[in-house]
């Protein structure tokens, strides 16, 4: 049977009682499942319900037309005859089906337009019982009402970026101590030769003069207090922390000793008196101002290959980054990098990079911040290694249940041969 034919078949239904209303309501739902029923997601179906509860079964409806409809506000089926009643469940259902919004409207119902989006079915399903107000206090997660009972978990780790490793120990020359200080002589004058000619020429003393350098230990320590209480109750295993935070420490410690310390009881070698300073043209007072003809020259300030011989230029890694960009003339870069087993070079020299440097933030007037010469010419005495010990048996352990934790070592730092370096410093002004 086609759309044409429904509301005038329901305009010839006869009801004159109960029996001949279900055999009506049957003939409906043929009708409907005849016209590839004729579909919508209906929203409030109470409205039919209460007339026949029979009747929602008889409506069968296909969501492929239609996403979803709003039932009749203003109960259009409330009628008193029960033809006026069936006439205009009929009608409702052709209007569905050939989509005729005038109609829809004009007996209380709306078609959504858009049935992907929850939004839009939302904003058209007032008969959605989540669109209702809440009904009662629900326990949440929140400060107020059952947070108490959900647990925080605590990770058994501690974030961080763990400290470079040291860059200088290995390069440096390490000597093992017995006692507390080691004198080393040091070359001041060495001889020369004087050639005798027609057997006649006199012939020159050449006697060597001697320096002294001083290779004496001092004691460097750190020590971390917590109570009994604390390393009983705490998840993170507090000893291995501890003491990985104070050998990282103690690295880079080293390499400022080595290179950047300018008080005592070390002088790095930056600040070594008798060092080879190229200090930077006039104007040129920051760490960018350096050009091509300038690492040339810091080299050049090593007169002898054999003050060449192992050298290596010495700088933080964010002053790296600024030489990467330095070209000459005609477009060749000072820097090369990395090729497979072949290091990085500047000037044709490898380089060493160490936090302990100053780094670009530390432009200034003034100021050293790049080496040029060989490592081994720094001198490193270890006459204690890192010790850690643990100090539970004192007045505060007894009196406040307090541990101390104890790092120490005994190290010296002496540049051997400062004149076998050359120091790069901006300018003045």
């Amino acid at each position: 049977m086609g759309d044409e034919n429904i509301i005038e078949m329901l305009e010839k239904i006869d009801i004159k009682n109960d029996v001949d209303l279900n055999l009506q309501i049957n003939k409906i739902a043929e009708t409907i499942n005849a016209i590839n029923k004729a579909a919508a997601r209906v929203g409030d179906f109470e409205l039919i319900k209460k007339e026949n509860a029979e009747l929602k079964s008889a409506l069968e409806v296909n969501s492929k037309d239609f996403a979803a409809f709003k039932a009749m506000k203003n109960n259009k089926f409330a009628i008193k005859s029960e033809d006026e009643k069936m006439y205009n469940i009929g009608k409702f259902i052709l209007a569905m089906r050939k989509n005729n919004m005038a109609v829809i409207k004009e007996m209380g119902g709306a078609i959504q337009a858009n049935p992907s989006s929850r939004d839009d079915w939302k904003s058209v399903k007032e008969w959605n019982i989540n669109a209702a107000p809440d009904l009662g206090t629900p326990l949440r997660g929140d400060t107020s009402t059952g947070s108490i009972l959900i647990p925080d978990e605590l990770a058994a780790e501690i974030l961080r970026i763990p400290d470079d490793p040291s860059s200088m120990m290995g390069k440096v020359r390490s000597i093992p101590m017995g006692v507390r200080k080691i004198t080393f002589p040091r070359k001041l004058v060495g001889a020369t030769w004087t050639w005798v000619t027609n057997e006649v020429t006199a012939k020159t003393e050449a006697s060597p003069t001697f320096g002294s350098v001083d290779l004496e230990c001092e004691t460097a320590a750190a020590w971390i207090a917590y109570t009994e209480e604390f390393g009983e109750d705490a998840v993170v295993d507090q000893g291995a922390y501890f003491t990985s935070l104070l050998r990282e420490a103690w690295q880079k410690e080293f390499d400022t000793q080595c290179l950047n310390s300018a008080t005592a009881p070390f002088v790095g070698v930056l600040t070594a008196s008798g060092t080879n300073v190229l200090n930077l043209g006039a104007g040129n007072t920051s760490f960018d101002s350096v050009d091509f003809d300038d690492m040339h020259d810091l080299v050049a300030k090593l007169t002898t290959q054999s003050k060449r011989n192992g050298a290596k230029f010495i700088m933080h890694t964010t002053v790296l980054d600024i030489f990467k960009k330095i070209r000459n003339d005609v477009g060749d870069y000072i820097w090369e990098k990395p090729a497979g087993t072949t290091p990085g070079t500047i000037a044709g020299y490898e380089y060493i990079l160490s936090d302990a440097m100053p780094d670009a933030t530390d432009s200034a007037v003034s100021t050293a911040f790049v080496a040029f010469g060989n490592p081994k010419q720094i001198l490193h005495g270890n006459r204690v290694g890192l010790e850690f010990k643990i100090f539970d048996l004192t007045a505060d352990t007894l009196v406040y249940d307090r541990l101390f934790l104890r790092a120490r070592t005994r190290q010296a730092f002496v540049t051997g041969i400062p004149a076998a370096f050359a120091i790069m410093k901006t300018a003045a002004s």
